[in-house]
């Protein structure tokens, strides 16, 4: 393979590969290791970090994160009775509540175990497979944005 081209710089076609990796005759070429890929909002942990080490910008983003949060509750509930997402709103204001403060961390781990009730009830008690693979896709995505919250968000577990 290495034989059949034509090198003009006179060197040995079997000392370097293509990246200029060196390997003996017969030996195969190892891939490098490759690296795991940054989390997505990994500059947001460090932000956090940065955050808490000062208490005063800390209380002060406590206290946005506060309003924030109970902005977006106060907007999803308004949007209750209308269509659209309100609940959805609602549990977003929720997780930005929790990423701060552990009353609405232990609030949301509570909803995450009623839901996951609801899901198990429903497996259970589902006539059709259709019914019993919608329940395990619900209790998915009740885990995935769990996770995603805390990732995104720098919760703590407490």
């Amino acid at each position: 393979m290495d034989g059949d081209r034509v090198h003009t710089d006179g060197a040995d076609p079997r000392a370097a590969d293509d990246d200029g990796a060196a390997r003996a005759p017969g030996q195969a070429l190892v891939a490098a290791p490759v690296p795991p890929k940054p989390h997505r909002f990994h500059w947001f942990s460090d932000v956090r970090a940065w955050i808490h080490a000062r208490p005063h910008v800390h209380f002060v983003y406590r206290v946005l994160v506060g309003i924030v949060g109970g902005l977006v509750i106060i907007i999803g509930l308004a949007l209750v009775p209308l269509p659209g997402p309100g609940w959805l709103v609602v549990f977003i204001g929720l997780t930005i509540l929790s990423s701060e403060f552990a009353f609405f961390h232990r609030i949301s781990t509570w909803l995450r175990r009623k839901l996951h009730d609801f899901w198990d009830r429903v497996r259970r008690h589902a006539p059709s497979s259709r019914m019993r693979a919608a329940a395990d896709r619900g209790k998915a995505s009740v885990d995935a944005a769990h996770d995603d919250a805390h990732r995104s968000m720098g919760a703590s577990s407490r």
